[in-house]
């Protein structure tokens, strides 16, 4: 691989494993994030990728840390996932903190700026909602970034890792795209 293989090169941020009480980590990562895609900016296809600087609110909601609060609230949606608070039906969804995506978090701007990249699988989905998304999957690091076009523009729906809980699910995707 050549010296410039940004996609090859990339690791986890981090070297260990993350707990949602790690908040200068957090908070470096929230800066990286940050950096990447609202001062550098990320382009795709032309277009922009956009952020809405909205920051997060719902840190006692979610059992989170109080600190979340005021992160941006995609770095947060990112870094966490939906979990269901009990196993009942009628249980409520809050956010989990996921130490995998954290230390990827910093991977959504090399994926997306090298989608043309022979080892990013890219699909377009039309979602259950009616929403068409496209999905830029790094199987070979096991790395997904989701986007939806909104005219003329980019937005950021979502990254995150696939394993075994949830490969046959994107692969289910993978063949029934549009």
């Amino acid at each position: 691989m050549a010296d410039n293989d940004i996609l090859g090169m990339l690791q986890p941020y981090f070297d260990c494993e993350l707990s949602v009480d790690d908040k200068d980590k957090i908070l470096e990562l929230h800066e990286r994030f940050k950096s990447d895609v609202l001062i550098q900016k990320v382009n795709l296809d032309g277009a922009e990728l956009i952020i809405k600087p909205y920051p997060y609110s719902h840190s006692h909601e979610d059992g989170l840390p109080d600190w979340f609060d005021g992160l941006l609230e995609k770095f947060v949606h990112v870094i966490t996932r939906d979990a269901k608070e009990d196993r009942r039906k009628i249980s409520r969804t809050v956010r989990e903190f996921r130490s995998e995506r954290a230390v990827r978090v910093h991977w959504i701007k090399p994926i997306l700026e090298n989608a043309s990249d022979k080892r990013i699988t890219r699909f377009r989905y039309i979602e259950n909602s009616g929403r068409e998304r496209e999905y830029f999957w790094y199987r070979a690091k096991g790395y997904m970034v989701v986007v939806e076009y909104i005219n003329p523009n980019f937005a950021l729906i979502t990254g995150f890792c696939v394993d075994q809980t949830n490969h046959a699910y994107y692969m289910n995707k993978l063949q029934n795209k549009v």
